[in-house]
């Protein structure tokens, strides 16, 4: 990297904090010389998982999304921290779902917002499905999954093309998807 177009933090505090994220406020000296502040989430780890079955579905979540007032499709996913972060994939797959899966493999990863917030998702995929226990009965009490939906390979591709999936933590997960 070129040392001319460096950040420099100065000092660095946290402004706001709970359980879930931390906002972070930072003085630095910008690229370009000048002196500033700039400010981030700091968030946990996460996953989100692809559940495929031998039929070509893939099994996402209908959920209300409270900042958005919305209810929207996604995949099934969380927080999971920075350990054992597959153990908690699974774990976030059996709760919003009540599917198990006997293979997983890590499809990759990314961060969500790098401008401004630290969050990194892995994206697992998740076959060999035990989807007879499929349920929302488990999920936990901050969550509103209204129902879990099966959607084949091609009509989640239109659906995306179409703004019908407008998570985008799920789009940018099933990209990962469909490029295996």
């Amino acid at each position: 990297m070129n040392n001319t177009r460096q950040w420099k933090k100065l000092k660095s505090k946290i402004i706001y904090k709970n359980p879930w994220i931390k906002l972070r406020e930072d003085v630095v000296v910008q690229p370009g010389g000048k002196k500033g502040i700039y400010a981030y989430l700091e968030k946990d780890t996460g996953a989100f998982i692809i559940a495929f079955d031998k039929d070509n579905f893939v099994y996402l979540t209908r959920q209300y999304r409270y900042p958005i007032k919305k209810i929207i499709f996604d995949l099934p996913g969380g927080v999971t921290g920075d350990h054992d972060v597959l153990k908690n994939a699974k774990k976030e797959l059996e709760e919003e779902t009540g599917i198990k899966a006997k293979k997983w493999e890590r499809l990759g990863g990314f961060y969500v917002a790098a401008g401004h917030e630290t969050t990194y998702i892995h994206v697992y995929l998740a076959t060999d499905l035990e989807s007879q226990g499929q349920s929302i009965n488990f999920q936990e009490g901050d969550e509103s999954i209204m129902k879990v939906v099966k959607i084949k390979v091609p009509k989640l591709k239109k659906m995306i093309a179409d703004g019908q999936i407008e998570c985008g933590i799920t789009i940018a997960a099933l990209n990962l998807f469909f490029q295996k």
